[in-house]
């Protein structure tokens, strides 16, 4: 029940209250101080009332707040939306063999995507990646991706190259983040929606050092089981978060579905 519900309840029960004093016992048992009794009923009266109404005017201006920033924070939705599923897709292209490219994601050539071939097929792995929409969790294969992963990671360039990868893709999460923070503080509610990312957010930079201390690592020696652990651990656990975001802004973000055509007969 809303709290104005209980509010309400509560004036009811306190108007009806004076209808007891007409059972005798209880009326001869409060009349040593029928003024007091009245003061107090005055007293719980007011508050209950100012209660009451604090809450009904709170809950219209709440009302108010969401038609006025509707249409802006589906902006900022979309947005955001934009941004994470870039984000997810730019770590996944260099392990599935996506075109990022072919995608429309703004900064990748097809240079990229020839790079990201060549480096799974010198490991004779057969890219099929093959998604029926913008975003990818669905068309992804956790235990194909992992296996891919840890195949590339044995490659000499592979953990520099996936690092600058992570840091792009971290900066373009915090940036996202930074410029829609104000307009979520003003839309009732929305501001828990933005703090959801923060999960996401630190999963990308735990998964940026796993990256930096492999490179480190590598530039020494051959990695030890336990750095090859880490990174790829962190990097499914980002993966994981990323889909987790991804499918709670999607319907914030209010994108418009094409109708399915109608079968005649």
């Amino acid at each position: 029940m809303r709290l104005e519900t209980w509010f309400l309840v509560a004036a009811i029960l306190l108007l009806l209250s004076p209808a007891l004093f007409d059972l005798p016992w209880l009326r001869d048992a409060t009349a040593s101080f029928g003024n007091s009794r009245d003061a107090l009923y005055g007293v719980v009266g007011a508050l209950v009332t100012a209660g009451l109404v604090n809450s009904w005017s709170k809950r219209r201006a709440d009302a108010r707040d969401r038609l006025r920033y509707d249409g802006m924070s589906k902006v900022a939705f979309r947005s955001l939306a934009q941004t994470v599923n870039d984000v997810g897709r730019m770590l996944l292209a260099p392990v599935v063999g996506a075109d990022l490219y072919a995608a429309g994601i703004p900064g990748f050539t097809p240079e990229h995507h020839r790079q990201n071939l060549a480096n799974l097929q010198a490991l004779s792995i057969q890219p099929d990646f093959a998604p029926k929409s913008g975003v990818w969790d669905d068309a992804v294969s956790r235990e194909k991706t992992m296996a891919n992963l840890t195949a590339l990671c044995g490659q000499p360039d592979f953990a520099q190259h996936m690092f600058r990868t992570t840091s792009a893709a971290r900066r373009r999460l915090q940036t996202a983040m930074a410029d829609w923070a104000p307009v979520m503080v003003a839309v009732p509610g929305a501001n828990d929606h933005l703090a959801r990312g923060w999960p996401l957010s630190d999963q990308v930079v735990l998964l940026l050092e796993s990256w930096r201390n492999l490179v480190a690592v590598g530039s020494v020696g051959v990695p030890a089981q336990s750095d090859l652990d880490r990174v790829t651990e962190d990097y499914a656990e980002t993966i994981r978060q990323y889909q987790a975001w991804i499918q709670e802004l999607i319907p914030l973000a209010g994108l418009p579905t094409r109708p399915q055509p109608t079968m005649v007969p």
